[in-house]
């Protein structure tokens, strides 16, 4: 299984309050800042999961999150999302392939780390096909 996650996100403190939780529970984590950067690592590195904001600058996270699907198809993509009135939306992005999302600020680490420990088993599953 890959164990190595991918967090794109523009904030600075964000990518590294998520990198210390994931590191702390033992997975390989990379970080980016934009897409241009994202794809860069996505083309020289192996991920099951990438976790992204839903807002990158200058690109649509729909479309880059299709971009990132075709670049690697069997990966599983978690959407970060600031505004709770953006739920209906992502969850409507499930059916262009995002596995979940989560609201920012979290409340509960354990989510998170639910959330991680889910998709994984899901790239896991698909990749075994």
């Amino acid at each position: 299984m890959n164990e190595k996650i991918l967090i794109i996100n523009y904030e600075p403190d964000i990518l590294r309050t998520l990198e210390n939780i994931l590191t702390n529970e033992g997975y390989q984590v990379r970080s980016a800042s934009g897409s241009e950067e994202a794809i860069d690592v996505l083309k020289s590195e192996s991920f099951g999961l990438v976790i992204m904001d839903i807002r990158i600058p200058g690109v649509d996270g729909v479309e880059f999150m299709k971009q990132v699907k075709e670049l690697v198809d069997d990966i599983e993509i978690v959407f970060l999302t600031g505004s709770p009135r953006m739920e209906n939306a992502v969850k409507a992005l499930r059916d262009d392939g995002a596995y979940d999302f989560l609201t920012m600020p979290m409340e509960n680490v354990d989510q998170l780390i639910n959330t991680v420990k889910r998709a994984l088993r899901k790239q896991k599953l698909k990749k075994n096909r």
